[in-house]
Protein backbone atom coordinates (compact mmCIF):
# COMPACT_ATOMS: atom_id res chain seq x y z
CA UNK A 1 0.00 0.00 0.00
CA UNK A 2 1.09 3.62 -0.79
CA UNK A 3 2.60 5.58 2.16
CA UNK A 4 -0.66 7.47 4.29
CA UNK A 5 -0.86 11.08 4.03
CA UNK A 6 -0.25 12.86 7.44
CA UNK A 7 -2.60 15.36 8.55
CA UNK A 8 -2.73 17.80 11.41
CA UNK A 9 -5.27 17.05 14.19
CA UNK A 10 -5.06 20.80 15.89
CA UNK A 11 -8.32 22.08 16.88
CA UNK A 12 -8.98 24.80 14.18
CA UNK A 13 -9.02 28.12 16.46
CA UNK A 14 -12.70 29.57 14.45
CA UNK A 15 -14.43 26.74 14.91
CA UNK A 16 -17.25 29.01 16.45
CA UNK A 17 -17.28 30.40 13.00
CA UNK A 18 -19.26 27.25 11.56
CA UNK A 19 -22.03 27.26 9.54
CA UNK A 20 -24.74 24.29 10.79
CA UNK A 21 -27.81 23.02 9.10
CA UNK A 22 -29.38 20.18 10.63
CA UNK A 23 -32.26 17.97 11.59
CA UNK A 24 -32.58 16.82 14.99
CA UNK A 25 -34.76 14.11 17.42
CA UNK A 26 -34.41 15.08 20.88
CA UNK A 27 -34.26 11.41 22.31
CA UNK A 28 -30.27 11.13 23.37
CA UNK A 29 -29.35 7.84 24.74
CA UNK A 30 -26.27 6.80 27.26
CA UNK A 31 -22.80 7.01 25.02
CA UNK A 32 -21.31 3.18 24.63
CA UNK A 33 -17.11 3.79 25.41
CA UNK A 34 -15.69 2.12 22.44
CA UNK A 35 -11.41 1.90 23.25
CA UNK A 36 -9.48 1.14 19.61
CA UNK A 37 -5.37 1.56 19.46
CA UNK A 38 -3.81 2.73 16.75
CA UNK A 39 -2.02 0.00 14.77
CA UNK A 40 -1.64 0.61 11.09
CA UNK A 41 -3.54 -2.82 10.28
CA UNK A 42 -6.54 -2.42 12.60
CA UNK A 43 -7.11 1.17 10.97
CA UNK A 44 -6.99 -0.88 7.85
CA UNK A 45 -9.50 -3.04 8.61
CA UNK A 46 -11.33 -0.54 10.51
CA UNK A 47 -11.65 1.68 7.64
CA UNK A 48 -13.16 -1.14 5.39
CA UNK A 49 -16.09 -1.50 7.67
CA UNK A 50 -19.35 -0.32 6.26
CA UNK A 51 -22.72 -0.15 8.12
CA UNK A 52 -25.38 -1.75 5.92
CA UNK A 53 -28.04 0.56 5.72
CA UNK A 54 -30.67 -2.19 4.65
CA UNK A 55 -30.25 -4.64 7.81
CA UNK A 56 -32.49 -2.63 10.25
CA UNK A 57 -36.12 -3.54 10.79
CA UNK A 58 -37.98 -0.32 10.19
CA UNK A 59 -36.73 1.46 7.08
CA UNK A 60 -39.13 4.37 8.16
CA UNK A 61 -37.57 5.16 11.82
CA UNK A 62 -36.44 8.69 11.38
CA UNK A 63 -32.47 9.14 12.35
CA UNK A 64 -31.51 11.37 15.50
CA UNK A 65 -29.65 13.79 12.88
CA UNK A 66 -29.04 14.88 9.85
CA UNK A 67 -26.38 17.94 9.76
CA UNK A 68 -23.96 19.71 7.68
CA UNK A 69 -21.02 21.67 8.93
CA UNK A 70 -19.79 24.19 6.42
CA UNK A 71 -16.49 25.51 7.56
CA UNK A 72 -14.60 28.25 6.29
CA UNK A 73 -12.76 28.82 2.61
CA UNK A 74 -9.56 27.27 2.84
CA UNK A 75 -6.90 27.69 -0.20
CA UNK A 76 -5.86 24.22 -0.86
CA UNK A 77 -6.81 20.66 -0.91
CA UNK A 78 -4.28 20.70 2.54
CA UNK A 79 -5.47 23.28 4.65
CA UNK A 80 -8.69 21.93 3.78
CA UNK A 81 -7.58 18.27 4.63
CA UNK A 82 -6.31 20.04 7.70
CA UNK A 83 -9.48 21.69 9.14
CA UNK A 84 -11.52 18.41 7.96
CA UNK A 85 -9.53 16.41 10.39
CA UNK A 86 -9.79 19.03 12.79
CA UNK A 87 -12.91 18.77 12.85
CA UNK A 88 -13.34 14.96 13.24
CA UNK A 89 -11.03 15.59 16.07
CA UNK A 90 -13.88 17.63 17.12
CA UNK A 91 -16.77 14.94 16.87
CA UNK A 92 -14.52 12.90 18.75
CA UNK A 93 -13.90 14.48 21.55
CA UNK A 94 -17.28 15.88 21.87
CA UNK A 95 -19.42 12.86 21.26
CA UNK A 96 -22.86 12.74 20.14
CA UNK A 97 -25.51 11.04 22.52
CA UNK A 98 -28.00 10.29 19.71
CA UNK A 99 -28.31 6.66 19.22
CA UNK A 100 -28.49 7.29 15.52
CA UNK A 101 -27.22 9.80 12.97
CA UNK A 102 -25.35 11.41 10.04
CA UNK A 103 -23.01 14.40 10.37
CA UNK A 104 -21.09 15.70 6.69
CA UNK A 105 -18.30 18.28 7.24
CA UNK A 106 -17.48 20.49 4.60
CA UNK A 107 -14.73 22.46 3.48
CA UNK A 108 -15.00 25.13 0.62
CA UNK A 109 -11.59 25.12 -1.39
CA UNK A 110 -10.70 28.43 -3.24
CA UNK A 111 -9.25 26.27 -6.50
CA UNK A 112 -11.19 24.91 -9.37
CA UNK A 113 -9.93 21.19 -9.57
CA UNK A 114 -11.40 18.03 -11.37
CA UNK A 115 -13.01 15.66 -9.50
CA UNK A 116 -11.67 12.81 -11.21
CA UNK A 117 -8.45 14.03 -10.89
CA UNK A 118 -8.38 14.26 -7.11
CA UNK A 119 -10.10 10.29 -7.29
CA UNK A 120 -7.25 9.33 -9.36
CA UNK A 121 -4.40 11.42 -7.36
CA UNK A 122 -5.41 8.60 -4.09
CA UNK A 123 -4.20 5.65 -3.69
CA UNK A 124 -6.52 3.71 -2.05
CA UNK A 125 -6.80 0.16 0.14
CA UNK A 126 -9.03 -2.21 -2.65
CA UNK A 127 -11.36 -2.32 0.66
CA UNK A 128 -12.06 1.24 -0.17
CA UNK A 129 -14.82 1.82 -2.20
CA UNK A 130 -14.86 4.50 -4.81
CA UNK A 131 -17.60 6.12 -6.96
CA UNK A 132 -17.81 9.29 -9.38
CA UNK A 133 -21.00 10.62 -11.00
CA UNK A 134 -20.76 13.73 -13.59
CA UNK A 135 -24.53 14.60 -14.89
CA UNK A 136 -25.31 15.92 -18.14
CA UNK A 137 -26.69 19.03 -16.22
CA UNK A 138 -24.76 20.80 -13.40
CA UNK A 139 -27.00 21.10 -10.22
CA UNK A 140 -26.84 24.54 -8.29
CA UNK A 141 -25.25 23.92 -5.33
CA UNK A 142 -23.75 26.85 -2.77
CA UNK A 143 -24.95 29.31 -5.75
CA UNK A 144 -22.65 27.50 -7.76
CA UNK A 145 -23.09 24.75 -10.95
CA UNK A 146 -21.80 21.30 -9.29
CA UNK A 147 -20.07 19.94 -12.25
CA UNK A 148 -18.84 16.43 -10.61
CA UNK A 149 -18.88 14.15 -7.67
CA UNK A 150 -15.81 11.47 -6.63
CA UNK A 151 -15.82 9.48 -3.45
CA UNK A 152 -14.39 6.92 -1.04
CA UNK A 153 -15.13 4.97 1.55
CA UNK A 154 -18.42 4.39 2.98
CA UNK A 155 -20.13 6.26 5.63
CA UNK A 156 -23.12 4.04 5.05
CA UNK A 157 -24.10 1.58 2.19
CA UNK A 158 -27.15 -0.05 1.16
CA UNK A 159 -26.47 -3.38 -0.69
CA UNK A 160 -28.48 -6.86 -0.96
CA UNK A 161 -29.21 -9.60 -3.42
CA UNK A 162 -32.93 -9.20 -3.38
CA UNK A 163 -34.74 -7.01 -6.01
CA UNK A 164 -34.61 -3.21 -4.44
CA UNK A 165 -37.48 -2.48 -2.87
CA UNK A 166 -39.69 -0.10 -1.24
CA UNK A 167 -38.15 -0.90 2.11
CA UNK A 168 -34.35 -0.47 0.63
CA UNK A 169 -35.92 3.36 -0.71
CA UNK A 170 -36.68 4.14 2.80
CA UNK A 171 -33.74 2.76 4.13
CA UNK A 172 -31.52 4.84 2.05
CA UNK A 173 -34.02 8.02 2.23
CA UNK A 174 -33.65 8.08 5.91
CA UNK A 175 -30.49 9.05 6.12
CA UNK A 176 -31.15 11.94 3.63
CA UNK A 177 -32.50 15.67 3.54
CA UNK A 178 -33.52 18.47 2.25
CA UNK A 179 -31.13 20.76 4.84
CA UNK A 180 -28.36 18.96 3.79
CA UNK A 181 -28.23 18.86 -0.36
CA UNK A 182 -24.85 17.06 -0.20
CA UNK A 183 -25.61 14.05 1.40
CA UNK A 184 -26.50 11.79 -1.18
CA UNK A 185 -26.03 7.76 -1.81
CA UNK A 186 -24.33 7.02 -5.26
CA UNK A 187 -25.00 3.87 -6.92
CA UNK A 188 -26.87 1.60 -9.31
CA UNK A 189 -28.72 -1.68 -9.59
CA UNK A 190 -28.99 -4.58 -11.84
CA UNK A 191 -30.89 -4.56 -15.37
CA UNK A 192 -32.78 -8.19 -14.17
CA UNK A 193 -32.75 -8.59 -10.37
CA UNK A 194 -34.51 -11.88 -11.15
CA UNK A 195 -31.69 -12.76 -13.20
CA UNK A 196 -28.57 -15.43 -11.82
CA UNK A 197 -25.66 -13.12 -10.83
CA UNK A 198 -22.67 -14.48 -12.63
CA UNK A 199 -19.44 -14.41 -10.68
CA UNK A 200 -17.92 -10.45 -11.88
CA UNK A 201 -20.94 -9.08 -10.82
CA UNK A 202 -21.13 -10.89 -7.13
CA UNK A 203 -19.58 -7.87 -5.56
CA UNK A 204 -22.49 -5.53 -6.36
CA UNK A 205 -25.46 -7.73 -5.34
CA UNK A 206 -28.26 -6.53 -6.71
CA UNK A 207 -28.16 -3.16 -5.99
CA UNK A 208 -25.44 -1.37 -4.24
CA UNK A 209 -25.90 2.60 -2.96
CA UNK A 210 -22.66 4.29 -0.45
CA UNK A 211 -22.73 7.67 0.97
CA UNK A 212 -18.82 8.68 0.40
CA UNK A 213 -16.90 8.86 3.64
CA UNK A 214 -14.86 11.19 2.09
CA UNK A 215 -15.94 13.29 -1.09
CA UNK A 216 -14.72 15.72 -3.34
CA UNK A 217 -17.37 18.12 -4.96
CA UNK A 218 -16.20 20.23 -8.05
CA UNK A 219 -17.81 23.14 -8.54
CA UNK A 220 -17.80 25.39 -11.84
CA UNK A 221 -15.32 28.15 -10.45
CA UNK A 222 -14.23 26.27 -6.84
CA UNK A 223 -14.16 22.82 -5.06
CA UNK A 224 -14.87 21.17 -1.59
CA UNK A 225 -14.19 18.43 0.12
CA UNK A 226 -16.04 17.05 2.49
CA UNK A 227 -16.30 13.77 5.35
CA UNK A 228 -19.32 12.16 6.44
CA UNK A 229 -19.93 10.42 9.19
CA UNK A 230 -23.52 7.96 10.09
CA UNK A 231 -24.13 5.88 12.52
CA UNK A 232 -27.02 3.32 13.93
CA UNK A 233 -26.76 1.81 17.06
CA UNK A 234 -29.88 -0.89 15.86
CA UNK A 235 -27.74 -1.33 12.85
CA UNK A 236 -24.87 -2.35 15.02
CA UNK A 237 -22.35 0.62 14.54
CA UNK A 238 -22.35 3.03 17.15
CA UNK A 239 -21.13 6.57 16.99
CA UNK A 240 -17.39 5.71 18.48
CA UNK A 241 -17.32 3.41 15.89
CA UNK A 242 -18.18 5.55 12.78
CA UNK A 243 -15.42 8.19 13.66
CA UNK A 244 -13.03 5.82 14.42
CA UNK A 245 -13.82 4.64 11.12
CA UNK A 246 -13.62 7.72 9.37
CA UNK A 247 -10.10 8.49 11.19
CA UNK A 248 -9.29 5.61 9.09
CA UNK A 249 -9.73 6.44 6.21
CA UNK A 250 -8.77 9.72 6.72
CA UNK A 251 -5.21 8.84 6.71
CA UNK A 252 -5.18 7.74 3.00
CA UNK A 253 -6.30 10.90 2.16
CA UNK A 254 -3.41 12.73 -0.30
CA UNK A 255 -3.74 16.49 -1.10
CA UNK A 256 -1.62 16.19 -3.75
CA UNK A 257 -3.35 16.39 -6.94
CA UNK A 258 -2.21 14.94 -10.07
CA UNK A 259 -4.31 17.59 -12.46
CA UNK A 260 -4.07 17.37 -16.10
CA UNK A 261 -3.11 13.56 -16.60
CA UNK A 262 -1.72 12.65 -20.43
CA UNK A 263 -4.84 10.02 -20.95
CA UNK A 264 -2.81 9.70 -24.55
CA UNK A 265 0.77 9.18 -22.99
CA UNK A 266 1.93 5.15 -25.16
CA UNK A 267 2.88 4.45 -21.66
CA UNK A 268 0.29 4.21 -20.10
CA UNK A 269 -2.51 3.24 -22.37
CA UNK A 270 -3.15 -1.09 -22.43
CA UNK A 271 -2.49 -2.84 -25.87
CA UNK A 272 -5.72 -4.79 -27.10
CA UNK A 273 -4.23 -8.91 -26.87
CA UNK A 274 -7.38 -10.13 -27.86
CA UNK A 275 -11.20 -9.95 -27.90
CA UNK A 276 -14.15 -12.35 -27.24
CA UNK A 277 -17.75 -11.25 -27.96
CA UNK A 278 -20.44 -13.30 -26.42
CA UNK A 279 -22.45 -13.82 -28.70
CA UNK A 280 -19.76 -14.22 -31.43
CA UNK A 281 -21.16 -12.80 -35.39
CA UNK A 282 -22.75 -15.78 -35.92
CA UNK A 283 -24.69 -16.27 -32.89
CA UNK A 284 -25.92 -13.03 -33.06
CA UNK A 285 -27.45 -13.54 -36.71
CA UNK A 286 -29.09 -16.11 -35.39
CA UNK A 287 -30.24 -14.34 -31.84
CA UNK A 288 -31.60 -11.43 -34.30
CA UNK A 289 -33.33 -13.79 -36.46
CA UNK A 290 -35.32 -15.49 -33.48
CA UNK A 291 -36.64 -12.34 -32.83
CA UNK A 292 -37.46 -11.08 -36.17
CA UNK A 293 -39.47 -14.39 -35.98
CA UNK A 294 -41.24 -13.87 -32.89
CA UNK A 295 -42.14 -10.37 -33.64
CA UNK A 296 -43.38 -11.54 -36.75
CA UNK A 297 -45.33 -13.78 -35.38
CA UNK A 298 -49.39 -13.88 -34.90
CA UNK A 299 -48.94 -16.16 -31.44
CA UNK A 300 -46.13 -13.76 -29.84
CA UNK A 301 -47.18 -10.01 -28.31
CA UNK A 302 -43.26 -9.22 -29.00
CA UNK A 303 -42.87 -5.77 -30.97
CA UNK A 304 -39.56 -4.71 -29.83
CA UNK A 305 -36.61 -6.44 -27.95
CA UNK A 306 -33.19 -4.86 -27.22
CA UNK A 307 -30.24 -7.88 -27.75
CA UNK A 308 -27.28 -6.74 -26.07
CA UNK A 309 -23.43 -7.88 -26.63
CA UNK A 310 -20.30 -8.61 -24.31
CA UNK A 311 -16.99 -8.04 -25.08
CA UNK A 312 -14.06 -9.66 -23.16
CA UNK A 313 -10.91 -7.85 -23.33
CA UNK A 314 -7.36 -8.77 -22.43
CA UNK A 315 -4.62 -6.28 -22.64
CA UNK A 316 -1.30 -6.11 -22.08
CA UNK A 317 -1.54 -4.24 -18.71
CA UNK A 318 -4.11 -3.68 -16.04
CA UNK A 319 -6.35 -1.24 -17.17
CA UNK A 320 -7.08 1.86 -14.80
CA UNK A 321 -10.91 2.69 -14.80
CA UNK A 322 -10.51 5.92 -14.29
CA UNK A 323 -8.00 7.08 -16.85
CA UNK A 324 -10.80 5.49 -19.64
CA UNK A 325 -13.15 7.77 -17.24
CA UNK A 326 -11.52 10.74 -18.35
CA UNK A 327 -10.21 10.13 -21.40
CA UNK A 328 -14.48 9.47 -22.10
CA UNK A 329 -15.05 12.67 -20.47
CA UNK A 330 -13.20 14.42 -23.47
CA UNK A 331 -16.48 12.71 -25.58
CA UNK A 332 -18.45 13.25 -22.87
CA UNK A 333 -20.95 16.87 -23.76
CA UNK A 334 -24.09 15.58 -23.27
CA UNK A 335 -23.71 12.39 -21.58
CA UNK A 336 -23.45 11.64 -17.91
CA UNK A 337 -20.11 9.53 -16.57
CA UNK A 338 -20.01 7.30 -13.89
CA UNK A 339 -18.11 5.01 -11.93
CA UNK A 340 -19.33 2.60 -9.29
CA UNK A 341 -16.58 0.01 -7.72
CA UNK A 342 -18.06 -1.56 -4.39
CA UNK A 343 -15.59 -2.78 -1.93
CA UNK A 344 -12.40 -5.08 -3.70
CA UNK A 345 -14.98 -5.22 -6.99
CA UNK A 346 -14.07 -4.08 -10.24
CA UNK A 347 -15.57 -0.76 -11.72
CA UNK A 348 -18.39 -0.50 -13.66
CA UNK A 349 -17.92 2.69 -15.40
CA UNK A 350 -19.33 4.35 -18.44
CA UNK A 351 -20.38 7.44 -20.51
CA UNK A 352 -24.20 7.18 -21.46
CA UNK A 353 -26.36 9.74 -23.13
CA UNK A 354 -29.78 8.56 -21.62
CA UNK A 355 -31.54 10.01 -18.44
CA UNK A 356 -33.82 7.64 -16.54
CA UNK A 357 -34.90 10.46 -14.62
CA UNK A 358 -34.58 13.42 -12.64
CA UNK A 359 -36.29 14.71 -9.75
CA UNK A 360 -36.42 18.22 -8.65
CA UNK A 361 -39.23 17.76 -5.46
CA UNK A 362 -42.34 17.60 -7.52
CA UNK A 363 -40.65 17.92 -11.21
CA UNK A 364 -39.77 14.78 -12.53
CA UNK A 365 -38.10 14.69 -16.15
CA UNK A 366 -37.30 11.89 -18.17
CA UNK A 367 -35.32 11.18 -22.04
CA UNK A 368 -37.21 9.09 -24.59
CA UNK A 369 -33.35 7.81 -26.95
CA UNK A 370 -33.67 5.32 -29.53
CA UNK A 371 -32.37 4.65 -33.00
CA UNK A 372 -28.44 5.37 -33.93
CA UNK A 373 -26.72 6.88 -36.75
CA UNK A 374 -22.74 7.19 -37.20
CA UNK A 375 -21.92 11.28 -37.05
CA UNK A 376 -20.61 11.92 -40.48
CA UNK A 377 -17.24 12.95 -41.44
CA UNK A 378 -18.05 16.55 -42.96
CA UNK A 379 -20.92 18.69 -42.15
CA UNK A 380 -22.81 18.59 -44.84
CA UNK A 381 -22.73 14.25 -44.57
CA UNK A 382 -23.44 14.97 -41.26
CA UNK A 383 -27.13 16.51 -41.39
CA UNK A 384 -27.74 14.31 -44.46
CA UNK A 385 -27.24 11.13 -41.97
CA UNK A 386 -29.35 13.37 -39.39
CA UNK A 387 -32.36 14.03 -41.96
CA UNK A 388 -31.97 9.91 -43.40
CA UNK A 389 -32.38 9.70 -39.03
CA UNK A 390 -35.50 11.45 -38.47
CA UNK A 391 -37.06 10.30 -41.98
CA UNK A 392 -36.38 6.69 -41.65
CA UNK A 393 -39.92 4.33 -40.75
CA UNK A 394 -38.15 1.80 -39.47
CA UNK A 395 -36.01 3.89 -36.79
CA UNK A 396 -38.62 5.98 -35.84
CA UNK A 397 -40.99 2.95 -34.88
CA UNK A 398 -38.55 1.86 -32.53
CA UNK A 399 -38.30 5.55 -31.19
CA UNK A 400 -41.85 5.97 -31.19
CA UNK A 401 -41.99 2.83 -28.76
CA UNK A 402 -39.55 3.99 -26.36
CA UNK A 403 -41.20 7.37 -26.29
CA UNK A 404 -44.68 6.69 -26.29
CA UNK A 405 -43.89 3.81 -23.35
CA UNK A 406 -42.53 6.33 -20.95
CA UNK A 407 -45.55 8.76 -21.80
CA UNK A 408 -47.70 6.60 -20.53
CA UNK A 409 -45.74 5.47 -17.16
CA UNK A 410 -45.31 9.29 -16.40
CA UNK A 411 -49.44 10.08 -17.05
CA UNK A 412 -49.99 6.79 -14.63
CA UNK A 413 -48.04 8.82 -11.76
CA UNK A 414 -47.51 12.02 -12.86
CA UNK A 415 -50.62 14.84 -12.36
CA UNK A 416 -49.56 16.53 -15.98
CA UNK A 417 -47.49 15.00 -18.47
CA UNK A 418 -45.45 17.55 -21.42
CA UNK A 419 -43.61 16.09 -24.07
CA UNK A 420 -41.50 18.92 -25.86
CA UNK A 421 -39.48 18.23 -28.13
CA UNK A 422 -41.86 15.50 -29.48
CA UNK A 423 -39.13 14.25 -31.75
CA UNK A 424 -35.61 15.85 -32.10
CA UNK A 425 -31.60 14.46 -33.20
CA UNK A 426 -29.39 14.57 -30.45
CA UNK A 427 -26.16 14.53 -31.68
CA UNK A 428 -22.98 12.75 -29.54
CA UNK A 429 -19.52 12.83 -31.17
CA UNK A 430 -19.63 9.69 -32.24
CA UNK A 431 -23.57 9.01 -33.18
CA UNK A 432 -26.40 10.23 -32.88
CA UNK A 433 -29.80 9.33 -31.82
CA UNK A 434 -33.58 10.14 -32.08
CA UNK A 435 -35.04 12.26 -28.84
CA UNK A 436 -37.40 13.33 -26.82
CA UNK A 437 -38.00 15.05 -23.41
CA UNK A 438 -40.72 13.94 -20.84
CA UNK A 439 -41.67 16.04 -18.24
CA UNK A 440 -43.91 15.67 -15.31
CA UNK A 441 -45.42 16.68 -11.84
CA UNK A 442 -45.56 14.03 -9.37
CA UNK A 443 -48.49 14.16 -6.75
CA UNK A 444 -45.76 13.78 -3.46
CA UNK A 445 -42.20 12.62 -3.31
CA UNK A 446 -42.81 9.35 -2.24
CA UNK A 447 -43.69 8.59 -5.99
CA UNK A 448 -40.62 8.87 -6.69
CA UNK A 449 -39.73 4.86 -5.79
CA UNK A 450 -43.08 4.17 -8.34
CA UNK A 451 -40.82 6.47 -10.67
CA UNK A 452 -38.08 4.05 -10.41
CA UNK A 453 -39.85 0.97 -10.43
CA UNK A 454 -42.32 1.62 -13.60
CA UNK A 455 -39.75 3.83 -16.07
CA UNK A 456 -37.07 1.01 -15.74
CA UNK A 457 -36.08 -0.61 -18.00
CA UNK A 458 -37.61 1.08 -20.79
CA UNK A 459 -37.92 -0.04 -24.12
CA UNK A 460 -34.69 1.52 -25.22
CA UNK A 461 -32.88 -1.21 -23.27
CA UNK A 462 -35.22 -3.69 -22.81
CA UNK A 463 -37.86 -3.50 -25.71
CA UNK A 464 -42.01 -3.97 -25.54
CA UNK A 465 -43.72 -5.29 -24.01
CA UNK A 466 -41.12 -5.24 -21.27
CA UNK A 467 -42.45 -8.68 -19.46
CA UNK A 468 -42.22 -10.01 -23.14
CA UNK A 469 -38.57 -8.61 -23.97
CA UNK A 470 -37.29 -9.10 -20.65
CA UNK A 471 -38.02 -13.00 -20.68
CA UNK A 472 -37.05 -13.34 -24.54
CA UNK A 473 -33.54 -11.83 -23.56
CA UNK A 474 -33.05 -14.23 -20.48
CA UNK A 475 -33.68 -17.07 -22.84
CA UNK A 476 -31.42 -15.82 -25.60
CA UNK A 477 -28.53 -14.14 -24.18
CA UNK A 478 -25.27 -16.17 -22.82
CA UNK A 479 -24.17 -13.71 -20.52
CA UNK A 480 -25.24 -11.71 -17.92
CA UNK A 481 -26.49 -7.68 -18.02
CA UNK A 482 -25.42 -7.25 -14.31
CA UNK A 483 -25.76 -3.52 -13.90
CA UNK A 484 -25.54 -2.86 -17.58
CA UNK A 485 -28.49 -0.94 -18.71
CA UNK A 486 -29.57 -0.41 -15.30
CA UNK A 487 -29.80 2.42 -12.83
CA UNK A 488 -27.27 4.43 -12.21
CA UNK A 489 -26.91 7.47 -10.28
CA UNK A 490 -27.99 8.96 -6.83
CA UNK A 491 -31.18 10.06 -4.37
CA UNK A 492 -31.28 12.81 -2.53
CA UNK A 493 -33.25 14.86 -0.25
CA UNK A 494 -34.40 17.11 -2.40
CA UNK A 495 -33.29 15.68 -5.71
CA UNK A 496 -32.43 12.64 -7.17
CA UNK A 497 -30.93 11.60 -10.86
CA UNK A 498 -30.46 8.35 -12.65
CA UNK A 499 -29.17 7.52 -15.80
CA UNK A 500 -29.30 4.67 -17.90
CA UNK A 501 -26.16 2.28 -17.36
CA UNK A 502 -25.24 2.01 -21.37
CA UNK A 503 -21.83 2.45 -23.30
CA UNK A 504 -20.74 0.47 -20.13
CA UNK A 505 -17.89 -1.43 -19.17
CA UNK A 506 -16.85 -3.59 -16.31
CA UNK A 507 -13.13 -2.99 -15.96
CA UNK A 508 -10.17 -3.99 -13.60
CA UNK A 509 -9.61 -6.93 -10.60
CA UNK A 510 -8.32 -9.40 -13.00
CA UNK A 511 -10.88 -9.36 -15.48
CA UNK A 512 -9.63 -7.02 -18.18
CA UNK A 513 -12.33 -5.22 -19.18
CA UNK A 514 -15.77 -6.65 -20.21
CA UNK A 515 -17.55 -4.31 -22.95
CA UNK A 516 -21.77 -3.97 -23.07
CA UNK A 517 -23.41 -2.25 -25.95
CA UNK A 518 -27.07 -3.13 -26.94
CA UNK A 519 -29.27 -2.80 -29.83
CA UNK A 520 -32.91 -2.73 -30.69
CA UNK A 521 -34.77 -5.35 -32.73
CA UNK A 522 -37.97 -4.16 -34.55
CA UNK A 523 -39.35 -5.29 -37.90
CA UNK A 524 -37.19 -4.42 -40.38
CA UNK A 525 -34.35 -4.85 -38.55
CA UNK A 526 -30.55 -6.43 -39.84
CA UNK A 527 -28.44 -8.64 -37.95
CA UNK A 528 -25.14 -7.37 -40.38
CA UNK A 529 -26.59 -3.41 -39.45
CA UNK A 530 -27.09 -4.02 -35.90
CA UNK A 531 -23.26 -5.64 -34.95
CA UNK A 532 -22.08 -2.31 -37.07
CA UNK A 533 -24.16 -0.80 -34.50
CA UNK A 534 -22.68 -2.51 -31.86
CA UNK A 535 -19.12 -2.12 -32.73
CA UNK A 536 -19.91 1.61 -33.57
CA UNK A 537 -21.52 2.10 -29.31
CA UNK A 538 -17.89 0.15 -28.32
CA UNK A 539 -15.61 2.20 -30.17
CA UNK A 540 -15.10 4.68 -27.62
CA UNK A 541 -13.23 2.01 -25.40
CA UNK A 542 -11.76 -0.08 -27.98
CA UNK A 543 -9.95 3.29 -29.51
CA UNK A 544 -8.33 3.89 -26.23
CA UNK A 545 -6.76 0.38 -26.87
CA UNK A 546 -5.54 1.57 -30.23
CA UNK A 547 -4.19 4.98 -28.82
CA UNK A 548 -6.65 7.37 -31.35
CA UNK A 549 -7.37 10.71 -29.64
CA UNK A 550 -10.92 11.00 -28.66
CA UNK A 551 -13.52 12.16 -31.00
CA UNK A 552 -14.69 15.89 -30.35
CA UNK A 553 -17.94 16.90 -31.64
CA UNK A 554 -18.58 18.33 -35.15
CA UNK A 555 -18.68 22.41 -35.25
CA UNK A 556 -18.23 22.52 -31.31
CA UNK A 557 -21.33 21.49 -29.21
CA UNK A 558 -23.48 18.01 -30.24
CA UNK A 559 -27.15 19.55 -31.04
CA UNK A 560 -30.36 18.49 -29.67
Amino acid sequence: MASLAKHCFARLTDMESVKSSKVSSPNPIARHSVHFDNHQKYYNELSSLSMNGCQGDNPRAPIGTIETKTFPMAPTPASAADRLNSAIYDLKSNPSQLESGIIRLEVPIDEHIEALDWLRSQSLDPLLPRSYYSGRESSIVHQEKLVGVAGFGSAVSFRHLDAFSLNDWHSIKRFLSKSSPLIRAYGGMRFDAKANISPEWQDFASFYFMVPQVEFDEFEGSSMIAATVAWDNRLSTTYEQAVAALEATMRQLSSVIKSNINNNSSSQQPIMLDQTHFPNQISWELAVNKALDSIKSKDSNLTKVVLARSSRVHTNAEIDPLMWLEALKAEGVNSYQFCVQPPEAPAFIGNTPERLFYRDQLSVTSDALAATRARGSSEALDLQIGRDLLSSPKDHHEFAVVRESIRRKLEAICSSTIVEPNKSLRKLPRIQHLYAKLTGTLEQEDDEFKILSSLHPTPAVCGQPMEDARVFIIETESFDRGYYAGPVGWFGGEESEFAVGIRSALVGKDIGAILYAGTGIVEGSQPAMEWKELELKTSQFTKLMKREAPRMAISGQPQH
